[in-house]
């Protein structure tokens, strides 16, 4: 009697999960672009939810993978809640891969856009923020041009990882542009989305050079080259190719992959001069040669080597000067 008092009191205290909501119910986002009507003042909020069905193996659909919900609010938390007028799903904001902002509004600063975001239960500090640069935030957003992957908002994510590869394009995420934008004596250099035409005139998203920030101000962009030399002193570099003039004949050239870097930089200060150098040690190994040429002996080999490092060291320190003069 005694066990069965027990368990009907369990049942009574123990009420499930009071607060759960059902998969089926959420709207999972996975992208969101932030613009501002220059009109009105009020943000312009496109978040990009995904299709779950649209993407299933067992019955292939012809829908797209993703619904794009668009709504305007004088806040981000409004905008966002207005979402629940036109689209019948809660936003679930915790599988977030990138945060695209207009250009314009990043020129006015990025605190105040970020802070819903910065405060959100939901958003991880790790999610990617990018700059779109000579377009709106939305249109980079909603391309469905530029890779395999069907989902944009992956798509973008999947290039800016792959900054790891190469060296013409930054990244930041959210927790480190608060640090850099709130610290002192560092700046944030966001990633870049932009159109690009090919030849075909073809309009596909391109990663591409970084957008300079003055505390969370955009005033200004690196190009590729810059970019390079910005990672460089940044001590950013994990791999990515290095074109240099072959060692045997300028007008040909040598491929190089970095393997491994690492960058250190040294100040100075003599009375009110202040100076510093920057030492950069690395890794690499020759991956191509337009020039054939044999090399009948060590000698000869070690020669080659010293020169091919050479012209590495010089093109290194030219994209370091670059970024320094910008």
């Amino acid at each position: 009697m005694k066990k069965a008092v027990i368990c009907c009191t369990c049942l009574l205290l123990l009420t499930g999960c009071w607060d759960r909501t059902e998969l089926k119910k959420l709207g999972i986002v996975m992208g969101i672009a932030v613009d501002k009507d220059p009109e009105s003042g009020e943000f312009i909020v496109s978040t990009q939810m995904l299709r779950p069905e649209a993407l299933s193996t067992q019955s292939p659909s012809t829908e797209k993978p993703v619904e794009k919900v668009v709504t305007t609010g004088k806040t981000i938390f409004e905008a966002i809640r207005k979402s629940n007028l036109e689209f019948d799903r809660k936003g679930f904001y915790a599988h977030n891969k990138v945060i695209l902002i207009g250009e314009n509004l990043a020129k006015e600063g990025l605190l105040p856009v970020l802070d819903f975001f910065q405060r959100g239960k939901e958003i991880r500090g790790y999610v990617f923020v990018c700059i779109a640069k000579n377009a709106q935030a939305r249109e980079i957003l909603e391309s469905d041009t530029g890779g395999i992957e069907p989902i944009p908002a992956l798509r973008l994510k999947d290039m800016i990882e792959d900054t790891k590869f190469q060296l013409k394009a930054t990244k930041i995420n959210l927790l480190n542009f608060y640090k850099e934008s709130i610290g002192s004596g560092i700046e944030p250099v966001v990633g870049v989305l932009e159109f690009e035409k090919d030849k075909y005139s073809k309009k596909h998203v391109k990663l591409s050079g970084g957008a300079v920030f003055n505390k969370d101000k955009l005033i200004g962009y690196l190009n590729e080259r810059q970019t390079i030399g910005y990672r460089w002193c940044k001590s950013e570099v994990e791999s990515g190719a290095v074109s240099i003039p072959s060692p045997v004949n300028d007008d040909r050239y040598e491929s190089i992959e970095v393997k491994k870097s690492d960058t250190t930089i040294k100040p100075t200060v003599k009375g009110n001069d202040i100076s510093f150098t920057i030492n950069v040690e690395g890794e690499g190994i020759i991956t191509e040669q337009e020039v054939m040429t044999s090399l009948e002996d060590n000698t000869r080999k070690l020669e080659h080597m010293k020169k091919t490092e050479e012209k590495m060291n010089k093109q290194i320190e030219k994209y370091i000067k670059l970024a320094i003069e910008k």
